[in-house]
């Protein structure tokens, strides 16, 4: 095992850590690439945002930094992941290293639990037992995810029973349940509408007190309102990285980056 992840290099107080280390950073399906080369670095308490058409790996990104390869037998990578200073490589608990990372995917995905039992299942797996303490944990949460003035009264009930909306927030909280130190989002809002994606999005603009969030997003608009740097994928490739605010105002390395911010393809 690892030392703690915890552990961090000194730095100076006005430089922010790097919580997710990238290098050379390859991934591939059986012989087709699905991501080359990509550097980049995501720092202490911002929103990364990643855009890019569908194939350009954004989400092969996030699996690789979860080391969900483990479960996909054609799926190789090559290059260099730190979490926060260590190689996940050599993490020989990998459920040690997922419990600090909170992943939220595409479509909601419910536990078939009461509402209750979907957010205090992590705490439970962690040793939390007294019913005072998970209730805490519980509450917490949900009123981070947004969700908790609307069920309540209402926690024995399915979680599957809510709405898509309600569903994908309390995958929210569910995550936040972990503690985790990173949480990463993988079109969070595809299957949400528009208030309810506006909700979310305010949730995440006060997590970012508390964790660094890596946000995958086909969303351009959605990227400039939320990230504070932003990375653009395109067929494989990181093109470009930069100030959110930068790129959208047109100071961009690569024409192909301005053309996808104003639409003129993907």
């Amino acid at each position: 095992m690892v030392a703690s992840v915890q552990a961090s290099t000194p730095r100076s107080s006005d430089t922010p850590r790097t919580v997710v280390s990238i290098k050379d950073l390859s991934i591939s399906y059986a012989e087709k690439a699905a991501l080359r080369n990509a550097t980049l670095d995501v720092r202490e308490h911002e929103i990364f945002g990643i855009i890019g058409p569908a194939g350009s790996g954004k989400t092969s990104f996030l699996k690789a930094l979860n080391r969900m390869n483990l479960f996909d037998a054609s799926m190789s990578i090559s290059g260099s992941i730190e979490f926060l200073g260590h190689d996940i490589q050599r993490w020989r608990n990998v459920y040690a290293l997922r419990k600090r990372m909170g992943v939220v995917f595409p479509l909601p995905v419910g536990l078939p639990l009461s509402i209750y039992e979907n957010v205090a299942l992590a705490p439970r797996l962690r040793g939390i037992k007294k019913k005072a303490d998970l209730n805490v944990i519980v509450e917490r949460c949900l009123q981070r995810a947004a969700l908790w003035d609307e069920v309540k009264d209402r926690l024995d009930s399915l979680g599957s029973l809510l709405s898509g909306g309600q569903q994908q927030r309390l995958t929210i909280a569910r995550a936040l349940s972990q503690d985790p130190v990173l949480l990463m989002l993988d079109e969070f809002s595809i299957a949400v509408d528009p208030v309810t994606t506006m909700r979310i999005e305010d949730v995440l603009k006060e997590l970012k007190q508390e964790m660094t969030i890596i946000m995958v997003t086909n969303l351009v608009q959605q990227a400039r309102r939320l990230a504070d740097r932003t990375a653009f994928f395109l067929n494989g490739s990181c093109v470009e990285i930069g100030e959110t605010e930068s790129l959208f105002n047109g100071e961009v390395q690569d024409s192909r980056t301005r053309d996808y911010i104003e639409g003129r393809f993907g």
